[in-house]
């Protein structure tokens, strides 16, 4: 079965908690306060969105994070791409994977399939409706 890793759990999190603010920049001690997560893993988390432009981050005293323009455009495949989450089904479905049972796998075929229908799905759902 397909599961969601905490990384991707915790990122809709701070997406969450941080739309609810409204464009208020929120530093992450207060998220990781409010939502009892884990301040280090929550951190990482905030890096992969920013470099995903997910979400920008301001330094300084009054410093945090805030979704940026936009966001509401992004798709849940963004999130998980950012994350680095956006691996195949199975192995052999991986970017330059070469199974060696490929010419005999019956299964291949629908592994591609259910892949190729999930990740079509995963780019019509806007992070807005989360």
């Amino acid at each position: 079965m397909i599961t969601i890793s905490k990384r991707v759990e915790y990122a809709i999190e701070l997406m969450s908690f941080l739309t609810k603010k409204d464009g208020k920049v929120v530093s992450l001690m207060e998220v990781s306060k409010e939502l009892g997560l884990p301040y280090r893993f929550l951190g990482q988390v905030a890096i992969d969105l920013r470099k995903g432009e997910i979400i920008e981050g301001r330094e300084g005293k009054m410093g945090g994070y805030v979704l940026v323009k936009g966001w509401k455009d992004k798709t849940l495949y963004d999130l998980l791409t950012a994350l680095g989450e956006n691996r195949g089904m199975v192995k052999c479905l991986g970017e330059g994977m070469v199974c060696s049972r490929e010419k005999g796998c019956k299964m291949r075929n629908i592994w591609q399939k259910l892949e190729s229908d999930f990740l079509s799905d995963l780019k019509k759902i806007k992070l807005s409706e989360i």
